[in-house]
Order: C-alpha cells, then structure tokens, then sequence
C-alpha cells in the first residue's frame, strides 16, 4: 500500500463521517428553528407544553453542539493527514508524536471500521512520545494491522497507545475483545513485518506475551538496502 492509496482510504473514510456530522447539525438546527417558532402557538403557551418545548430544544442544540465538536476532531484529523503526506517531499519527516498519530487514525478510520465491525480505541498516553519516524508511514502501519483483522472477519476491539518497550518507541496494539479476537490474534502473530514503511524505515509487530495478548509496533530506521 503506498502513500496515496492510504491517504484516499483516510480521506474517504473521514469525508463520509463529517457529511454525517454535518446532517446531524443540519437536523437539528432546523428542529431547534421549528420549536423556536413553536414557542409563540397558542398550545405551547401553557406550563406542560412551554416545559417539553424547552426540553426538546435544549437536546437539539446539545445534539449540534456534540456533532460540532466532533466535527472539528474529524477537520483536525484531516488537517494532519494532509501535513502528514508532505513526507513523501522530505517536508514533514519527522520527528512525530504517536499518540496524536493514534488519535488521528482512529478519528479517520472510523468509518472503514463500522464497516468491518472493528472498534478502534486510541489509548490515553501520560505525555506525548516522540519517534523520528514520518507520520505517514505509522499511519500506513495502522492501517495494515487493521486490514489483517478484517481480513479474517473484523468483530474485534482494537486499542493503540503510544509507548516505550527497551527504551525504543513504538505503538502497543491490544486485540481487546471480539467474536473473532483469536483469529485476529493469530493473523497479527504471523505477520511480524509490515510492508507500509518505505525504505529506510522498519516496522516490526511483535507479540508482547509477558503482558497478555499485546504486540508492539515497533517503528525505526534501517539501512535503505536492508528494507
């Protein structure tokens, strides 16, 4: 998968998720417009019917405040993928925070994973943690391990968190839960490299079974001709 193919797949998944978002507000802006002339009809002057009127208008502008926020994580999202991409020019090499990484990723992959029955969880990190490794090319990882587990069906919980393991960076992958955790489990243990990274950059999955069914990621330079 090269840089292109990945940024169409974000892309498309996240253009999908903000049209959603946009309805939403859109739905709800024009509830709010019709309880806001409601308020002035002879049967919405009572108490009871004042009192609902206002209820409903509160959740209307609650639902359109939560999709604004949520469209704003999606632009954010989207936002990066693009600076993201400037990596194949040398213009955003790195180094990069793998947590924000994560966090973008999920944001951006929502939609793909619906579609498969994946959950994506982006773990909460203590404080950022940095690896002199191009964005892109972890968000192409991310999305690898994705596909192996929907290839062999989805139904499973994923959660990626930025971490350390022998003081090297890299990402903790966990296969939480899911009808088919196991078989997801046994396609990420037989796939320990992943061929997202360009050369000069190595991304290895290795299984982390000191602590439980959990890999890392771990994401490095090497030698161009070794890739």
């Amino acid at each position: 998968m090269n840089t292109s193919q990945c940024t169409a797949r974000l892309l498309a998944s996240a253009v999908h998720d903000m049209r959603n978002v946009l309805a939403v507000i859109r739905e709800s802006a024009g509830l709010a417009q019709d309880l806001a002339a409601m308020a002035d009809a002879p049967a919405a002057r009572n108490v009871s019917g004042a009192l609902a009127g206002k209820q409903r208008l509160e959740a209307a502008l609650a639902e359109a405040q939560r999709s604004v926020g949520q469209g704003a994580a999606l632009a954010e999202a989207m936002d990066y993928l693009a600076q993201s991409g400037g990596a194949e020019s040398g213009e955003h090499g790195g180094p990069c925070d793998l947590a924000r990484v994560n966090r973008s990723f999920c944001l951006l992959a929502a939609r793909q994973a619906r579609a498969a029955q994946i959950g994506l969880v982006s773990g909460e990190s203590a404080e950022p943690v940095w690896a002199s490794v191009p964005p892109m090319d972890v968000l192409r990882a991310l999305l690898e391990i994705f596909d192996l587990c929907a290839s062999v069906g989805g139904q499973v919980q994923l959660r990626f968190t930025a971490g350390r393991r022998q003081k090297e960076e890299g990402i903790v992958v966990e296969v939480l839960e899911g009808a088919n955790r196991e078989l997801a489990l046994a396609a990420m243990t037989g796939s320990p490299m992943l061929s997202g990274m360009r050369p000069g950059w190595r991304a290895a999955l290795m299984p982390w079974r000191e602590q439980g069914p959990r890999f890392f990621l771990s994401l490095s330079a090497c030698d161009s001709d070794a890739a």
